[in-house]
């Protein structure tokens, strides 16, 4: 027996005991498989395929039709209803996710085109079938949803919402299965399939699938309600209107009967009284509304009811029905007109609360909607997901965070003063990021402190042991260096960030411009035999101009994100520089980095800069599709990996930017923290003097000091001279040839060395 068969063996020998061990386990310990408890709607006895799941008799049929006739006429439902649609449908966004995790703008393309027609019967469109399915969850407490396919079983033709009263559970007798079924006009029970109609329950109870309304209990408060009103109408009906209150007089009757009548005897004095009153009842009542009143002495007439008469106050029998209201509708009193005095905080606490019920209904909906649009996009032989997202209600008062978020930033604060945290550990639990600068002294702090707090800077330790360097700029000389290196590493990342967020935009326009016009592709055939291609003079104007008005559609939304990321980076480099700078000169010296001269000039460094960039981008990006299409057989695939692997998009060229960038910032920091300590006159250029320093750089070393505010003149790439005010700089037009990637530096000449302006040493 070989090894391998030996390892065979004992694997399952190893299997054969596990299994043995775990039954005897589950003998020991008495466990049985399969459901032991049964659910109350199992006990029937049935003749059909399945034993229906029936509903309560609070949740049946026609109880949801008395809600939504309620929902409907009574003033206060219909309010709650109003306002809850309103509230839990502000809008929403939609996003489709590849299995990755990444966006798919494709599947994204075709579920907002979907998202436009579903919803047919009521109008069209997502938001107005998420009303609808709103309304039926407050309603009814559940959601149903079915998706429609064609034929062909490759599109959607709409999503339905579906009565949920219209749609059974039932368990299937032989396989136990839970099924969605419903029934048809014959009595019979369609199944209907899970993976097209979905069924969301709100609040289910144990045992019962159907979900729970969260305003059933209104119709007990409406029932009364209404018995209250009728009795209140009867009332009002009796007493709320003045009538007359008339009274006959029998002693003045009694003196004015005619002696003959009164002769006859008793029998003959009642009939004369009767016919008496009878004819005074008859006159008053052919009395017209504004006929007076003229009557004998023995009728007397006095006003009952109305103003004057007293009822019972309804006004807490009312008081009791609105709160029962309020909180039936699930409700805040204000909400409904009703107003109760209560706390800020505890009408704080109530809206929280209230947006949180809003919040579970729409969780609801949003698992809905998802699993249709999932199917949509299953049928199009898609794996992506859909990701449906409401727009979040405000719970909070924005003042109030403001000022938690400021207390909270000043306690972090302190602790960083104090040392009892470092600056990153604030930073991640402030902002979620690393720190990306030393910090500074309080605006409010006096210059003394601020001193203070920069000498103390200096001295702790510049960076974190988990922070990298920029190889090429740690080499420099300064107190700067490190953490400059530092920011120049994730300036780095950052701009290689960008660059990756270009390409891809661009090859998105790529994928939908597809293949040049004809009339594009003969111009570059007839190049291709009458051309070279060095540079964009050997490229058709045709082919630059397609390129210009199908992927390079942007540049001014491009200009604008490089100039918002690169003056961040920029002005961090220059203010450190210029502090450590201005120390250097004197420790009592501090520098103003909020100086208008300062951040103009580092504004304008910034945009000078980003234009270049996104020359050169564009560039790149033209000769990478120009040698594609030179090459023959131009696909957009071979367009895509060009722009790819071109230098343009790469990370050294993120680095050559953050390198040249960074330091030229800190030179503009170097230069204008000198020219505020008042002491320095004049400086000297100094070159890096290594293998790859320019010709120019070095015979520059060799020339005379100048003034400070005069410009150092270095030749550049093609031997022509140039104005720079310090090493990097590029506000006087100094070309690429003499800043990228530039290490030079120069040396201050100070107050008291004016000899050194004269050519001394």
């Amino acid at each position: 027996m070989n090894i391998i068969d030996r390892y065979r063996s004992w694997n399952t020998k190893r299997k054969t005991r596990k299994y043995f061990h775990n039954i005897s386990r589950a003998i020991n310990s008495r466990l049985e498989g399969g459901r032991q408890t049964r659910e109350k709607w199992e006990k029937q006895f049935s003749w059909y395929e399945g034993i229906m799941i029936h509903r309560s008799e609070f949740r049946n049929k026609d109880v949801m039709e008395s809600l939504k006739l309620i929902r409907d006429l009574n003033p206060t439902a219909s309010m709650a209803i109003w306002n809850f649609l309103r509230l839990s449908n502000t809008g929403h966004e939609l996003e489709c996710l590849k299995p990755t995790g990444s966006n798919d703008k494709q599947g994204l393309d075709y579920i907002n085109d979907l998202a436009k027609r579903v919803g047919a019967l009521y109008g069209g469109g997502t938001d107005q079938l998420i009303n609808v399915l709103h309304l039926t969850a407050f309603t009814q407490g559940a959601i149903c949803l079915e998706v429609e396919l064609n034929e062909g079983l490759n599109d959607v033709v709409d999503f339905h919402a579906v009565d949920p009263t219209s749609v059974d559970f039932r368990k299937d007798k032989e396989t136990g299965e839970i099924q969605l079924v419903q029934k048809q006009s014959d009595g019979t029970y369609k199944v209907l399939n899970r993976e097209q109609v979905f069924y969301q329950p709100l609040d289910p109870d144990i045992g019962d699938p159907y979900g729970r309304s969260p305003i059933l209990p209104v119709l007990q408060v409406v029932f009364f309600q209404t018995e209250v009103l009728k009795d209140l109408k009867a009332v009002a009906h009796n007493q709320g209107h003045a009538r007359f209150d008339i009274s006959i007089v029998e002693e003045s009757i009694l003196k004015n009967i005619p002696p003959s009548i009164a002769s006859q005897g008793e029998q003959a004095v009642r009939q004369f009284v009767g016919k008496y009153i009878s004819d005074i009842e008859t006159a008053f009542n052919k009395l017209k509304p504004d006929d007076n009143f003229i009557h004998p002495d023995s009728v007397k007439v006095e006003m009952t009811g109305g103003t004057n008469g007293k009822s019972m106050d309804a006004t807490a029998l009312i008081n009791i029905i609105n709160q029962q209201l309020v909180a039936s509708l699930k409700q805040l009193p204000i909400l409904l007109g009703l107003n109760e005095t209560s706390t800020e905080t505890h009408g704080t606490v109530q809206w929280q609360i209230y947006v949180a019920g809003i919040e579970s209904i729409q969780r609801g909906v949003k698992r809905v909607i998802e699993r249709a649009y999932n199917v949509a996009l299953q049928v199009q032989g898609k794996q992506s997901k859909a990701r449906l997202t409401f727009n979040k209600l405000r719970t909070t008062d924005r003042f109030q965070d403001a000022q938690a978020e400021q207390i909270e930033t000043n306690t972090w604060i302190a602790r960083v003063t104090q040392g009892w945290a470092d600056n990153n550990e604030a930073s991640n639990a402030v902002v979620g990021h690393d720190a990306v600068a030393e910090p500074q002294a309080p605006v409010s702090a006096s210059t003394a402190i601020a001193r203070s707090r920069r000498v103390q800077v200096k001295r702790q330790p510049k960076t974190r042991a988990d922070d990298t360097e920029d190889e090429y700029v740690k080499e420099m000389q300064g107190d700067w260096v490190p953490e400059v290196a530092v920011l120049t590493t994730k300036a780095a990342d950052d701009f290689y960030n960008l660059l990756q967020n270009q390409v891809e935009a661009y090859i998105s326009r790529l994928e939908e411009a597809d293949t040049p016009p004809t009339r594009v592709l003969i111009d570059v055939h007839r190049f291709m035999y009458s051309n070279n291609r060095k540079d964009l003079s050997d490229v058709p104007k045709s082919f630059i101009d397609w390129i210009k008005s199908n992927i390079l559609t942007d540049e001014g939304e491009q200009l604008e994100l490089w100039d918002a990321a690169g003056f961040d980076w920029m002005e961090q480099s220059a203010k450190i520089a210029g502090m450590y700078n201005i120390m250097e000169i004197d420790t009592e010296l501090v520098f103003d980095d909020t100086d208008d001269d300062f951040l103009r000039s580092l504004s304008d460094r910034s945009r000078r800069a980003v234009e270049l960039i996104q020359g050169v981008t564009d560039e790149h990006v033209i000769m990478a599709l120009w040698d594609v299409a030179f090459e023959g057989q131009y696909s957009v695939t071979k367009a895509a990996n060009a722009l790819r692997e071109d230098f343009a998009f790469s990370k050294g060229r993120a680095r050559t930017i953050a390198r040249t960038e960074m330091v030229g910032a800190a030179r503009t920091g170097q230069w204008h923290s000198d020219k505020q300590s008042g002491m320095v006159i004049g400086k000297k250029w100094r070159a890096a003097l290594q293998d790859r320093t320019r010709e120019g750089h070095r015979k520059a070393d060799e020339d005379p000091a100048v003034l400070l505010d005069q410009p150092f003149y270095v030749e550049n790439g093609e031997g022509q001279l140039e104005p720079l005010m310090f090493p990097g700089d590029t506000s006087l037009g100094a070309s690429a040839d003499n800043v990228i990637n530039c290490r030079c530096w120069y040396k201050r000449i100070l107050e008291g060395e004016e000899h050194l302006l004269e050519g001394g040493e």
